[in-house]
């Protein structure tokens, strides 16, 4: 299916749940809806042709990525594919072997589900077994689940290879350096405080379709990476936002639909990189479950604005999709 067809399919399966699901008054899931339809209806595909003056993204190959991140930081998302080294057996479907790589379903983990009420936080926690089980039966549902910080069973061969290079490795030094101190042998860390650390650096997401992320930036301040790996999704932000336009977002995030909204449809195999503070959204179509591999960087290019990112999440708790105060490690 074309972005544009994709988009168009969204944009109709909100408006006639919207107009429908009355029981979902007053909920996350309704807000994130109403948002995501009111931008998606002025959103265009991104103006790539440098040539033409300032793009809105950038599709590179991979030498071409590789560069692009090595010789600074990039204002405008960066997309490319087949970057990961690791590969799925190729019998099953990803999410099938992503469930069987993991152990002890007794666990729980935070779900976003967009019937709570918008007085409740967005998340509650599910038994992954629970979890497990829904995914696989692929059930139809009208309160798509979304799973955005669930930690990853995966050897550590999933990070972009585009993205391993000097300029990308500030987030791992920060790392040796709070669990090392001034040591330089191996860390004699917990394992709970590698695995904390691991969670930052590289996670999976699990969604069903028609769950919809309304506008956010990415909590502390991280740049992001997102590798498909099943089914397609929408990957929206604001491009190239002005300083009164980011002013304004933050005061309002759950209401701004100013600025130049663009958008591109993310399919398995491909990756896209956004750098700290990006303004972004994610959308899919009903029916469709969808399994993405993430993790967070930061470039050494980008401290100063990092800092300036991390602080603007301090005084504007409500611009960040996670609460600052779990999330990293300290």
């Amino acid at each position: 299916m074309a972005d544009k067809a994709y988009c168009k399919q969204v944009l109709a399966g909100l408006q006639e749940r919207l107009a429908r699901n009355k029981s979902f008054l007053n909920t996350h899931g309704e807000e994130a809806d109403k948002l995501v339809y009111n931008i998606l209806q002025k959103a265009r595909q991104p103006q790539t042709d440098e040539s033409c003056g300032e793009v809105d993204a950038l599709f590179c190959t991979a030498g071409e990525a590789t560069s692009r991140v090595e010789s600074g930081s990039s204002d405008v998302p960066i997309f490319t594919e087949s970057q990961q080294q690791f590969r799925w057996n190729g019998r099953d479907r990803p999410i099938e072997e992503l469930f069987r790589r993991m152990e002890d379903f007794d666990r729980s983990v935070s779900v976003q589900v967009p019937s709570r009420s918008s007085s409740l936080s967005s998340f509650e926690s599910q038994k992954l077994s629970r979890v497990r089980n829904r995914f696989l039966k692929k059930l139809e549902t009208n309160d798509p689940w979304n799973i955005l910080d669930l930690r990853s069973p995966l050897p550590p061969s999933i990070l972009p290879t585009f993205l391993t290079g000097e300029n990308c490795q500030l987030l791992p030094r920060v790392r040796d350096m709070v669990l090392t101190g001034n040591r330089a042998e191996r860390a004699v860390a917990s394992g709970e405080q590698w695995n904390e650390w691991r969670d930052v650096l590289e996670w999976a997401l699990l969604s069903e379709g028609g769950h919809n992320t309304a506008p956010h930036i990415d909590s502390h301040g991280l740049a992001t990476w997102i590798t498909s790996q099943e089914g397609g999704f929408g990957f929206g932000w604001m491009s190239r936002p002005t300083v009164q336009e980011r002013t304004d977002w933050m005061v309002n995030p759950q209401g701004y639909i100013g600025g130049q909204w663009r958008y591109v449809i993310l399919r398995p195999g491909q990756t896209v990189f956004f750098n700290s503070g990006t303004i972004h959204f994610v959308f899919r179509v009903r029916g469709e479950q969808t399994l993405a591999l993430g993790g967070h960087i930061l470039q050494w290019s980008t401290m100063g604005w990092w800092l300036q990112v991390v602080i603007a999440q301090v005084h504007n708790p409500k611009i960040s999709n996670e609460d600052m105060t779990r999330s990293v490690p300290t």
